[in-house]
């Protein structure tokens, strides 16, 4: 009896979903003149998934895919690899 819920478990436990690991996507925003975009809230819909910092530096930990960002109110489409990747952005 015992083998068999635990053969139930371990069924059921192989039959959920795989959870997307997520990876690191790195880069550098900077404004129109050169000068980094500090401190700037980096929204993917309406909800913050980080923000630069005084460089204008941001890592985010996004599974691998295709994303929307919104920095400055301007649209940055961007493209998460599996391993992580770096994407700079240079807003206009």
């Amino acid at each position: 009896m015992t083998r068999r819920i635990a053969l139930a478990l371990l069924t059921g436990l192989a039959l959920l979903p795989a959870v997307a690991a997520a990876a690191d996507l790195r880069g550098r925003v900077t404004l129109a003149d050169g000068r980094p975009a500090a401190n700037e809230p980096i929204m993917l819909g309406n909800r913050a998934v980080g923000r630069t910092d005084v460089a204008g530096v941001f890592v985010l930990s996004l599974p691998a895919g295709m994303y929307t960002l919104t920095i400055k109110g301007q649209a940055v489409p961007i493209q998460v690899l599996p391993n992580g990747n770096r994407h700079d952005v240079h807003l206009k």
